[in-house]
């Protein structure tokens, strides 16, 4: 399969179908996307009455009130990304999404010279429990600590749940989070936090708050009823369309898939891209000319839904394909920051878009950055090491260090004394004279000989590994560190991981990358 990524970044011309509002990496793109949405209403009163509200309730700061209050006038624009609220926000890329989101609002401010502001929609209405319930830390030894939540999320939205006690959570930091001198303020803040927080999304947004407060980012809670009461009109819309929609999907998904990508959404069959809550998230379906919610028999028609929709529009959400739809209908938005897999299903969605009579967004990548701590440089440096051969793995570079490290030829004294058990053996051929069975008794000997040689050899490898203890433990931290349960960095650890250990510096280090617009990875030195 192609990648979406480096063919975006290299020949965007072979793709620009995919994304209409043109090349990320072009000034000129986020002019005429500008230009497009001045030509758009949106209901501006309602959105900053709501989020100012919201904020007061999470303490934001001035900074923050302030971009609230842009959005209503009528040349405020948007940078948007989103993220599920993962616990004390989840792996490092949703602090990687933020600081894009917040970059590149400041830049296209002062490039378009027009309010732009930092939106991060916090995706509360996903029920994809198994996802978000669990988030690992540094912990002293070098290696991934968990923290996760208990229960089962009984498939109801995630922004619904209720927060952990703090005992349980502080009894997983406290093993987690190695011992430093920001540890204790650190667990402090922490404590205060999900203590103040009502739910996971607002425990999410109150955690990446704090980490980004010197910036300011406006946070979006898709659970609010004034949020549903204002989507409720392209839900109505979406009902009545489902199946222009589910053809547009379908269409674009081909030319996806024939210019040799993958397609990151695959319908299983009558999904009208909408969720109902009963109270658990059930997808709704439209097969044989009737509505039903998924794993439920029981018929709806058209018109006992949109009662419903106009009685109680909070039970209503999105799926992936109408939610950045619904975004375009709620926000003036100039572009969407995504993470890779969501570049690719947005890829998808061009004619989803038009369907509804709106052009997609500027997709601009996040920032993709690995994170080295002065061990992990001095191990590189030391090994001789690059950041590729850790990707790759260190399995082979592991093994020819402790063989480079064996200065008594352990295989060659086994080899010469194989050499002399053989040439012995067959000195003793003469004595096959004696009985006919002595010819099989001398094989049958010799091959447990051999077999107690191969395994003194085995033990002797053990011996020099356990010698050659410092590198390989050397190598299993880099492995660790820089590709936990062998992925990357960014997929794996909780920014508390590296703020834990240099305080709220960690972030400043985050904000000061350069905006490369097509996932080259950056590296931060600690």
């Amino acid at each position: 399969m192609k990648d979406p990524m480096q063919t975006m970044a290299t020949c965007f011309e072979q793709v620009a179908l995919f994304f209409p509002s043109g090349d990320p990496k072009i000034q000129e793109s986020f002019e005429r996307r500008a230009a497009y949405l001045d030509t758009r209403d949106y209901s501006r009163g309602i959105l900053a009455d709501t989020l100012k509200a919201y904020h007061i309730q999470l303490g934001a700061n001035a900074k923050t009130l302030r971009m609230i209050e842009e959005l209503r006038e009528r040349e405020t624009l948007a940078v948007i990304t989103g993220q599920q609220a993962g616990i004390l926000t989840g792996p490092l890329y949703t602090l990687y999404k933020a600081m894009t989101t917040i970059r590149l609002a400041g830049e296209q401010r002062e490039q378009l010279g027009r309010p732009v502001v930092p939106i991060f929609w916090i995706a509360g209405e996903d029920h994809d429990w198994l996802e978000i319930r669990e988030t690992y830390i540094l912990n002293s030894e070098g290696k991934p600590g968990s923290c996760s939540l208990s229960g089962e999320g009984r498939g109801e939205s995630v922004g619904n749940q209720p927060v952990p006690s703090w005992k349980e959570i502080e009894s997983q930091l406290m093993r987690a989070m190695p011992d430093s001198e920001f540890r204790s303020s650190i667990l402090k803040q922490c404590r205060k936090l999900t203590e103040q927080a009502k739910n996971l999304t607002q425990w999410f947004a109150l955690t990446l708050q704090w980490l980004v407060q010197k910036w300011g980012l406006i946070f979006f809670d898709p659970l609010l009823p004034e949020f549903k009461r204002l989507a409720a009109p392209l839900y109505e819309q979406t009902l009545k369309m489902h199946v222009d929609v589910r053809e547009a999907l379908a269409e674009r998904t081909r030319e996806w898939v024939n210019l040799g990508f993958q397609a990151q959404i695959q319908p299983t069959g009558g999904e009208v891209n909408l969720f109902l809550s009963v109270p658990e998230r059930r997808a709704i379906l439209y097969n044989d000319q009737m509505f039903s919610l998924r794993g439920q028999e029981e018929p709806w028609n058209l018109d006992a839904l949109n009662a419903l929709l106009a009685q109680a529009p909070e039970r209503f959400s999105p799926n992936v394909v109408t939610r950045p739809v619904v975004q375009e209908y709620l926000f003036p938005t100039l572009a969407y920051v995504p993470g890779p897999g969501e570049l690719n299903y947005w890829a998808q969605l061009g004619k989803v878009f038009a369907t509804f009579g709106f052009v997609m967004p500027i997709l601009y990548p996040r920032l993709s950055a690995v994170v080295l701590t002065p061990s992990w440089q001095k191990s590189l440096n030391k090994e001789a090491l690059t950041l590729k051969d850790v990707y790759q793995g260190l399995s082979k570079h592991r093994e020819r260090s402790v063989r480079e490290r064996d200065n008594l030829d352990i295989d060659e004294r086994i080899k010469q004394l194989q050499i002399q058990i053989e040439k012995g053996y067959a000195e003793l051929e003469p004595l096959e004279e004696i009985h006919v069975n002595v010819h099989d008794w001398l094989i049958r000997n010799e091959a447990k000989v051999n077999f107690q040689l191969n395994y003194l050899q085995k033990k002797l490898w053990q011996a020099q590994r356990k010698r050659c203890n410092k590198v390989l433990l050397r190598l299993q931290q880099l492995e660790d560190g820089i590709t936990p349960i062998h992925s990357r960095q960014e997929r794996v650890y909780n920014s508390l991981s590296f703020v834990a250990r240099y305080g709220l510096g960690f972030v400043d280090k985050v904000a000061e990358l350069p905006l490369t617009g097509d996932f080259s990875e950056c590296v931060i030195l600690l």
